[in-house]
């Protein structure tokens, strides 16, 4: 077979010159290319993917084996449809705390099938072993129960919040990531464990007076257990997440060892005490409850709802970053920052259609890891490829845009930010100077609301859109002034749907 040639067929040509020069460098066909090969990385997921599925599966196995042989059929079968009620509400109850950036769905599902299985087997094994040592295997275990179970029990639930802030650094954001992990491992946990308990004193109670009394039994020991304190394995674990959540904040080398390992001893602690009531206390166990479980409970409660609140002032915070920039104006910001905001701009878009309700969702999420990131910027936890990251989703912002329909803001403009005078302000960054309609200019600067600039008088009366400054500012640290391939901001004359009007025209 013969190939059509481009011309007349011609002797071929000598080089005008030698094609590498003398003791110069030569290639090298042996030498293998860092580049990947197309579909590698999506390869090597599915891989891990599976080898997790099968540990977890065998996992699995393996501690049910070890329930239903000290339960029996029937113990296995009661604790199991007993330990599932308080299941979904209390999943339901951390995927509602966790709303502004909600939790990849297979992360979730890992943290629970590591607390429901890898968790729970490890647990039974040495505390087993522990008990056996003491001697304590058939006479209640009040010793382990109280100084060797909390310890093991509470590094295998941590361990994989660790594990996840590890592997996921770049998204790991802070406190409530680890208090959502602490929830899904601790529920797992509690799952397993409350199937063994339920699942045991059925099958005790049955041996010696019937099936009937050995239902009663597991009912009891189910509104104990499952409807009393169904929050106590998440709980305690908590207190580890809420080390691991100040770590990844924090710059301090100190700091970044130290708070996991005190938030570990603190959920050590809680535990240890509240199994020293429930062994202990007898009849007191109702008062260790009331005294101990309920406050503490109580208090993580509160301290959960102020770092939900915190998170949407801090992303709102470094919006307000791009609304000088020109990336954002500033009623975009509450409906992202607020909840109400969001579900107002969600509700809207579901009125256009399922393509205009993604679109605003994907809206709010690209524009809420733009928040996070900017401050780890901030905050300098993150390298420098993090500015790479920052470009893409600003382009990714600018790109969705154009495609969500938003709401009318009146609802809304009280939750803008007013600076002195009754002017939009917004919270500064270190190393940028005062922002007015005038260039931004380097200054040290610490945090708070902005007054007017040298430019002149802001927005008198709190009406009108801040002028953008194209690009970023060059004493922005981490902002090199001569950093290529940033797009300069939004053109001018774009236009918003729903009525927002054009982005401000670039200086």
């Amino acid at each position: 077979m013969s190939y059509p040639s481009g011309g007349p067929a011609e002797s071929p040509q000598a080089a005008a010159g030698p094609a590498y020069p003398p003791g110069g460098p030569q290639p090298q066909p042996n030498v293998l290319g860092t580049h990947p090969v197309p579909g590698q990385r999506r390869n090597q997921g599915v891989l891990i993917g599976v080898v997790i599925v099968v540990v977890f599966a065998v996992a699995g196995l393996l501690i049910f084996g070890i329930v239903a042989r000290a339960t029996g059929l029937g113990g296995f079968a009661w604790g199991l449809l007993f330990a599932f009620v308080p299941v979904v509400p209390v999943i339901a109850v951390y995927l509602w705390l966790d709303r502004y950036e909600p939790e990849p769905a297979k992360y979730i599902i890992f943290a629970f099938c590591w607390g429901a299985f890898i968790a729970t087997l490890a647990a039974i094994f040495i505390n087993t072993q522990v008990a056996d040592l003491l001697h304590e295997a058939h006479s209640g275990g009040n010793r382990s129960a109280v100084f060797v179970a909390p310890v093991v029990e509470e590094f295998a639930k941590g361990s994989v919040i660790l594990l996840l802030a590890l592997v996921r650094r770049k998204e790991f954001d802070g406190i409530i990531d680890g208090l959502v992990y602490a929830g899904m491992v601790g529920v797992g946990f509690a799952f397993t464990e409350n199937i063994l308990y339920i699942g045991r004193i059925f099958d005790e109670l049955s041996k010696e007076s019937g099936s009937a009394a050995g239902l009663r039994g597991a009912f009891l020991l189910f509104l104990l257990r499952c409807l009393a304190t169904p929050f106590a394995h998440p709980l305690f674990t908590s207190f580890t997440a809420i080390g691991i959540g100040v770590a990844v904040r924090h710059r301090s080398t100190a700091v970044r060892y130290l708070a996991p390992i005190v938030g570990y001893l603190t959920a050590v602690l809680a535990h240890g005490l509240w199994n020293a009531g429930a062994s202990w206390a007898g009849g007191g166990f109702i008062a260790v409850y009331v005294i101990l479980m309920f406050p503490l409970f109580a208090a993580m409660v509160a301290f959960a709802l102020v770092m939900r609140s915190r998170e949407g002032q801090m992303i709102a915070s470094r919006l307000y970053d791009y609304v000088r920039f020109g990336w954002l104006i500033p009623q975009d910001v509450p409906l992202i920052a607020t909840l109400r905001g969001r579900k107002a701009l969600r509700q809207n878009a579901k009125r256009y259609g399922v393509q205009a309700e993604t679109a605003a969702k994907a809206f709010q999420h690209n524009a809420t890891e733009l928040a996070y990131l900017r401050d780890k910027i901030v905050r300098q936890v993150i390298g420098p490829e993090a500015l790479e990251t920052e470009k893409q989703l600003l382009d990714e912002l600018r790109n969705r845009r154009a495609s969500v329909p938003f709401p009318p803001m009146p609802a809304f403009a009280q939750a803008v930010p007013q600076g002195p005078g009754g002017m939009y302000a917004a919270p500064m960054g270190p190393g940028t100077g005062p922002v007015g309609p005038g260039p931004v200019g380097p200054g040290p600067v610490g945090p708070g609301p902005v007054g007017p600039g040298p430019g002149g008088g802001g927005y008198p009366g709190g009406t009108g859109y801040q002028p953008a400054q194209p690009g970023y500012p060059s004493g922005q640290p981490s902002y090199p002034s001569t950093q290529s391939g940033y797009p300069q901001g939004p053109p001018g004359a774009q236009g918003s749907p729903g009525g927002y009007g054009p982005y401000p025209p670039s200086q």
